[in-house]
């Protein structure tokens, strides 16, 4: 649905974006890591069509923005993270207004169905500038959804907004994607991209540094393990140091002590914890694998870019 093909985009002599290649699938919610000024919402925009690419192209939907921007403007919908609403019109007026801009049937009766979907019924009356901020962010989704498009661009969707709001906006998020639309998500907010998103796409000074699933991103990297035990910490933690392991303290539950510790060989390695531990009379409770947070996985991968 969404197929980015080298896309290059200079701004005189500064490149926003050096030859990047990912795309989107139908029904599947992707987020666009990186830091600030790493092209994210540059990509965002050409996506959209509404920033020319200076080489390299993006095709939405079989539609090339090179070709037809116009058309491809009309197959997204583009979300920011700080909206331009109209602030003296009642919202049902507002998404009436662009539903008649898309050529939207029933423009009012389109209007109404989005404001159930989000929970803006009881204020549909009201005018936009009395909206708080998270009602604001909604309106700015059901405005991006009108025209029922087959791509939605989210830069920042949930940026400032209160917990339970953006746990609100997740959950519409994900519904989403349920009917085949291809999402992507820019955003800074590491739980939320490992919480919705199927895939994720890491950039840095405009290049894409790793692309795949946020479960195999998650699981790169040394393998990390951390044993639970009950004993002393620091006959613990010697025991393994004599044995070769360097491990580091970790939170440990249910009044036990625990250490973390990374292998490249775990079958050997862990069999060796397990030798040294027992022999200083150490009780292991357990040992197991560690799961990385796409955080800890998206920060290595920056810190290998930056080496």
């Amino acid at each position: 649905m969404i197929e980015v093909r080298g896309v290059t985009r200079r701004f005189g002599g500064f490149v926003a974006l050096d030859d990047i290649s990912f795309d989107v699938r139908p029904g599947e919610i992707v987020a666009l890591l990186g830091p600030n000024g790493a092209g994210k919402t540059t990509a965002s925009r050409i996506i959209a069509g509404i920033l020319a690419p200076t080489t390299g192209d993006a095709v939405v939907d079989g539609v090339s923005v090179r070709e037809d921007p116009t058309a491809v403007r009309a197959r997204c919908g583009f979300v920011t993270d700080t909206p331009a609403l109209y602030d003296r019109m009642p919202l049902r007026d507002y998404l009436a207004f662009f539903g008649r801009l898309y050529d939207v049937r029933s423009p009012a009766a389109r209007a109404a169905e989005l404001a159930e979907q989000l929970g803006l019924t009881g204020v549909a009356g009201q005018r936009l500038g009395a909206f708080s901020r998270g009602m604001r962010q909604k309106v700015a989704i059901a405005r991006a959804l009108i025209h029922d498009p087959p791509v939605l661009l989210l830069d920042e969707p949930a940026s400032a907004l209160d917990p339970e709001m953006a746990q609100t906006l997740r959950a519409f998020i994900v519904s989403l994607r349920a009917r085949e639309r291809s999402i992507l998500l820019t955003t800074h907010d590491l739980d939320e991209a490992q919480r919705i998103a199927d895939r994720v796409v890491v950039v840095y000074r405009g290049r894409v540094l790793r692309t795949g699933a946020t479960s195999e991103i998650r699981a790169t990297g040394r393998p990390t393990y951390v044993v639970t035990f009950t004993g002393d910490a620091g006959r613990a933690r010697g025991a393994l140091g004599a044995a070769g392991v360097d491990a580091e303290p970790a939170n440990g539950a249910n009044g036990c002590s625990a250490l973390r510790f990374a292998t490249d060989d775990p079958a050997n390695t862990n069999a060796g914890v397990l030798r040294a531990l027992l022999d200083a009379g150490v009780g292991v409770v357990t040992l197991s694998a560690e799961e990385r947070s796409l955080e800890d996985a998206y920060l290595e991968i920056l810190r290998e870019a930056k080496a």
